[in-house]
């Protein structure tokens, strides 16, 4: 019991802290070294660390069928390709910890699609926490003047978050590998093989290496290495946690990305932070505990608290 109670404390140290950091080293990463290659070496490294869990677990006596590996595929290029090398991208130009603070917003996004690909219905709370979070993302980004708001390299940031929240929607129609090990370890594999192939030719990894900084590369280590155990012990959580405790990383990561941005990063922050950022963590406790709140209230003043939810249809 207690080395559970040590691996769910280390799992959560991991998602907490470690998923964090992602965006702070994404920043340290492309400072010298070309985004493409950030995303591509990191997936590819996390990809085959996966690959070799999965061998070393036996999950691969029984290969995918076809079917499953394009699908596992096409939600690679969705998630990774198109949601993560989006943000790589815009972290040239845009500081890290306000990225964080904006695809910390990605359980509203996904919330939208569940409702228009999986028919879900929305919760009148979840529906007031979409609301709230989505007011707290434009009072962030909004800067008086719709120009200089709306760059290019944020609207990267805005296009992966809308691509990331797809995919996670899309991927429960698709048929995948049943074991989620096997299922990113072929995603994140093809990705990084797709994304340095893809630079290889016009820039021979060899030959700009050497002008990569040590600061980068240890951002890209960071990523490639802890990222991957971070996403190990996700998994390790769904296993053995309640779902609505793992989900409280989403209020957890936008404060650790702000505060490695701001105070270690030296990134200047933006007016708007501090109205901002309490809107989003605001709209993402209405949609993940709302619901649970007001049961708990109701049970408290002796209301009923077996009347319907009421819903958006």
């Amino acid at each position: 019991m207690k080395k559970v109670t040590l691996l769910i404390g280390l799992a959560y140290f991991c998602i907490y802290v470690v998923w964090g950091g992602t965006y702070f080293y994404i920043k340290m990463a492309v400072e010298t070294i070309p985004p493409l290659y950030v995303v591509g070496l990191r997936w590819l490294i996390g990809g085959i660390l996966f690959l070799l869990a999965a061998l070393a677990a036996g999950k691969l006596k029984q290969l995918p069928s076809w079917q499953e590996i394009g699908g596992s595929l096409l939600l690679g290029c969705l998630l990774l390709v198109a949601g993560n090398g989006l943000v790589t991208f815009a972290e040239q130009d845009v500081d890290s910890y306000l990225v964080a603070l904006i695809m910390a917003s990605t359980p509203i996004c996904i919330a939208f699609f569940d409702r228009i690909l999986l028919k879900k219905k929305i919760a009148a709370m979840t529906l007031s926490g979409i609301v709230v979070g989505i007011i707290g993302v434009g009072i962030l980004v909004y800067q008086g003047d719709p120009a200089a708001s709306f760059t290019p390299p944020l609207l990267m940031v805005i296009g992966g978050l809308t691509s990331w929240s797809f995919a996670t929607s899309l991927g429960h129609r698709l048929k995948v590998p049943a074991d989620n090990l096997v299922n990113s370890a072929i995603q994140m594999t093809f990705v990084g093989l797709v994304c340095v192939a893809g630079l290889w030719p016009g820039q021979p990894l060899p030959a700009i290496a050497s002008a990569f900084s040590a600061h980068s590369w240890f951002g890209l280590g960071y990523l490639a290495i802890l990222g991957s155990l971070a996403f190990i012990a996700y998994n390790y959580l769904i296993a053995h946690e309640p779902a609505l405790r793992i989900a409280s990383y989403a209020f957890v990561n936008p404060v650790i990305a702000t505060i490695l941005g701001i105070v270690v990063g030296k990134e200047k922050p933006v007016a708007s932070l501090w109205y901002g950022l309490p809107l989003i963590l605001a709209g993402l406790f209405l949609m993940f505990y709302g619901e649970a709140l007001v049961s708990y209230i109701r049970r408290l003043t002796g209301i009923n608290c077996n009347a319907d939810t009421r819903t958006v249809k």
